[in-house]
């Protein structure tokens, strides 16, 4: 790999700062100015290469993108850059002086001032990838970076057994005790989807960050105002750091206060906290049922596992215990699903309750069950697998058949949809089946 060599950095301030604008509306979707767009980009792209050629905790990407932090900058002491080793692990201590740069995009204008914690933000952006294209594209970026910091840093510190110290830990922290409430909150957070409810708690994280550009006229009556010489030695972003308005200005009401009138739903409203080995699948469970049918696919049977196989396997099982009520499968507690237990207690069945999207669901189940045996090796061609999936997809196909109910509009295209992915699954089964004979 080379011989290592020394990397010069800034201060962790200036992290922050850059990780503000490259997602601040100021700076992206609420200005023409090229100039600044361009600025945007360039901190997005720096992030990015001082987190691919340093790393998380050696360039101090972790510490700057800690939100606490972040909110009670301290004295200065150091304003010059620092050299560190690429290869040097230990973690010297900085100081965070958001002071120290001139500019309230590094102050009270920071993402890391604005917004409640890490998981507000996610909820946010996400809800923006429904109702907010425009502004979903700058997010998703911003995410991605942070999701490579996080990734990088979990690994190191799994690989020293500290993760308990990882950036990803703190995130959790930052939601308070630990809980059901709690993960249910984050599981709103990862789910957000634009509904009225969930924008209720995600909000946004700057005042009116959805509106579109100003006015060329705008714009330039703010540089006459006051055009101030940049001074980047000393930290003076000059007018990046002054695009007042009435409607922007600092004094105006911080979204953040919101959040703390938004009222629980009264399944949260209870004090049901337990100990950490309550069992997360219900969680997800609860959650992950009631997803339109696309969206449930997407995260039973992904193209790309996000899960390891024993943990799929959980939350697969979890899942179909609710929709096979009634449908005559036998109940299974144990933790490993063997090709025995696939044919026997999952395979051959249709959802408890018909209806084409909850048979849908079982099929997509059923589907990955089959697919998580494949990759691990345990399974193998057989005619009582076939008879048992043939078996199963001629029952989902008969209980939708015989419901008895007719639909219109939006419930007669939801059936049809249904119908549709159910057949496309019972194809994919076929061709694993071909393939293991």
């Amino acid at each position: 790999m080379g011989t290592p060599r020394a990397a010069y950095i800034p201060p962790l301030q200036f992290f922050a700062f850059l990780a503000t604008l490259t997602v601040h509306p100021h700076f992206t979707t609420r200005t023409y100015d090229v100039e600044k767009q361009t600025a945007a980009d360039d901190a997005l792209r720096y992030l990015q290469q001082v987190a691919k050629l340093v790393g998380p905790r050696n360039s101090g990407l972790v510490r700057a993108f800690r939100f606490v932090e972040a909110k009670k900058p301290t004295a200065s002491r150091n304003k010059r850059a620092v050299t560190r080793n690429t290869t040097d692990t230990a973690e010297e201590e900085q100081e965070y002086d958001a002071d120290s740069i001139r500019s309230r995009y590094a102050t009270e204008e920071s993402l890391w001032s604005k917004a409640d914690d890490f998981w507000s933000v996610v909820g946010w952006a996400f809800n923006c990838s429904v109702v907010h294209p425009h502004r979903w594209r700058r997010w998703k970026v911003w995410l991605e970076l942070v999701l490579d910091v996080l990734a990088a840093d979990l690994e190191s510190h799994a690989e020293d057994d500290t993760i308990a110290a990882s950036l990803f830990a703190r995130y959790l922290a930052s939601v308070g005790e630990r809980g059901r409430n709690t993960k249910r909150r984050l599981m709103r957070a990862i789910l957000a989807d634009g509904t009225q409810s969930s924008l209720a708690e995600f909000h946004e994280v700057w005042r009116d960050e959805t509106r579109g550009p100003r006015t060329h006229k705008t714009q330039d009556a703010n540089r006459q105002h006051k055009r101030q010489k940049l001074d980047l030695d000393n930290g003076d972003f000059g007018d990046y750091g002054d695009e007042s308005s009435a409607e922007d200005s600092p004094a105006a009401s911080n979204p953040r206060s919101r959040s703390s009138t938004a009222k629980p739903s009264r399944r949260d409203s209870g004090n049901d906290e337990n100990s950490d080995d309550e069992n997360l699948f219900d969680i997800f469970t609860e959650f992950l049922r009631p997803l339109p049918l696309a969206i449930f696919s997407h995260f039973v049977c992904p193209a790309r596992p996000y899960l390891d196989p024993d943990a799929l396997s959980s939350m697969l099982q979890m899942l179909f215990r609710p929709l096979l009520v009634g449908s005559g499968a036998p109940v299974y507690d144990e933790n490993i699903v063997t090709q025995e237990v696939f044919e026997e207690c999952f395979a051959p069945f249709a959802a408890g309750g018909g209806g084409g999207v909850d048979n849908a669901k079982v099929s997509v189940m059923v589907e990955s069950l089959l697919r998580l045996l494949w990759r691990n090796g345990g399974v193998v061609g057989r005619r009582s697998l076939r008879e048992a999936v043939e078996k199963g997809v001629k029952v989902r196909r008969e209980k939708v058949a015989w419901d008895g109910r007719r639909r219109t509009g939006f419930k007669a295209l939801e059936e049809e949809e249904a119908g549709m992915v159910m057949e496309a699954s019972a194809q994919r089964m076929m061709s694993v089946l071909d393939l293991l004979t």
